[in-house]
């Protein structure tokens, strides 16, 4: 994990070890509290900080890396979509970029965050996979990208009919966060701090394509929902589409998932982009609904979003609904996932940052 400066960063301090930091600042511990109110709030900014004695501002400025992103650019979808490229604050570094999504609806407004700079994974179909790495990202890094979406919703909210605040995470932005397992695991320890965003585990959704030993390590350190990037149940096709199952392969997976630690009531979901004569033959939806366990887990089909000079072809719409008639007629919860943000390029597999000069 990449480190910024040796100081600590605001965004990922717990109350206990802010009020440590306010005794050794020789200031009341109580201005820990308010600090963090206005944090969790998505301020990060000490100068919007209202109630703050001045040397309250001064401490946190001198002591604490306040800013860890900058926003560069917002843009809106059709649908209320919003998604945000942000930069790194990092010092004495090139400047990395990074892009978040917020994707609200009536019931629940969730916010899709980035784990890396680009990502260590070739998945030849995702447009994210076609930018280089750049590097992870920290735990500050990660749990900001929620807290800007916060922040602005607090000055641009959400239009009549969509949820106004942020109630759900979903780690499925750019990079494979359980190849930055140590930063990630401390970002969802922030995000369920009764002290933070308090959310539940429920709220909570990782996607990974399948790095088995750190699967079994989430379901014991935090066994938040669990996504998997299937894509295929045949081996030989899902070695060229998630390369990852070149070291993990769909038996290891088989058995990792069938030992994930599930709540009362939940399901693993298998993610399968919908890929023309690719994976949507008769031959994939029956290793398909062979690989499945329908007591844990459900398929979610998913459409997909092309990007300039991608080599796939989405599956017709006849194609994708008959496939999820396939499964729902063998005992599988199946669903087409609803495309959204497609018209800002912030739909599944579309974010990337290199192409917008800025990378």
């Amino acid at each position: 994990m990449e480190n910024i400066t040796t100081r600590p960063d605001l965004a990922s301090l717990n109350l206990l070890q802010l009020q440590v930091l306010m005794k050794t600042w020789g200031l009341p511990a109580f201005r820990a509290k308010q600090v963090l109110d206005w944090r969790n709030k998505g301020i990060l900014d000490v100068s919007l900080m209202k109630n703050l004695a001045e040397p309250v501002k001064t401490a946190l400025e001198a002591n604490l890396n306040t800013q860890p992103l900058k926003l560069v650019t917002k843009q809106k979808s059709e649908d209320g979509t919003r998604k945000y490229l942000f930069a790194l604050q990092r010092q004495n570094q090139s400047t990395k970029h990074i892009e978040s999504v917020l994707i609200p609806d009536e019931s629940r407004g969730t916010v899709c965050i980035s784990s890396q700079a680009g990502c260590v994974l070739d998945c030849p179909f995702c447009h994210t996979g076609t930018q280089k790495f750049e590097g992870n990202l920290t735990a500050a890094e990660i749990v900001a990208q929620v807290l800007a979406v916060k922040h602005d919703l607090l000055t641009d909210p959400m239009d009549q009919g969509l949820h106004p605040m942020v109630t759900h995470i979903v780690y499925m932005g750019m990079g494979e966060p359980l190849a930055n397992e140590l930063a990630v695991f401390e970002s969802l320890d922030l995000l369920m701090d009764e002290s933070y965003f308090h959310l539940s585990r429920r709220r909570i959704t990782l996607s990974t394509s399948g790095l088995v030993p750190q699967i079994v390590r989430l379901g014991d350190h935090a066994p938040v929902n669990l996504a998997i990037s299937l894509h295929s149940a045949i081996n030989h096709d899902r070695d060229t589409l998630v390369p990852i199952n070149q070291k993990h392969d769909l038996s290891s997976l088989r058995q990792t998932l069938n030992d994930y630690p599930l709540a009362k009531k939940r399901h693993i979901t298998l993610e399968y982009v919908m890929l023309k004569g690719i994976n949507d033959r008769a031959e994939d939806l029956l290793a398909l609904s062979k690989f499945v366990n329908p007591e844990r887990e459900r398929v979610n089909l998913i459409r997909f979003n092309t990007y300039p000079g991608s080599a796939y072809e989405g599956s017709s719409t006849d194609t994708v609904n008959a496939f999820a008639k396939g499964l729902i007629s063998k005992g599988i919860r199946a669903t087409v996932r609803r495309s959204r943000g497609d018209d800002i390029m912030a739909a599944c597999g579309q974010l990337k940052t290199a192409k917008q000069g800025i990378a």
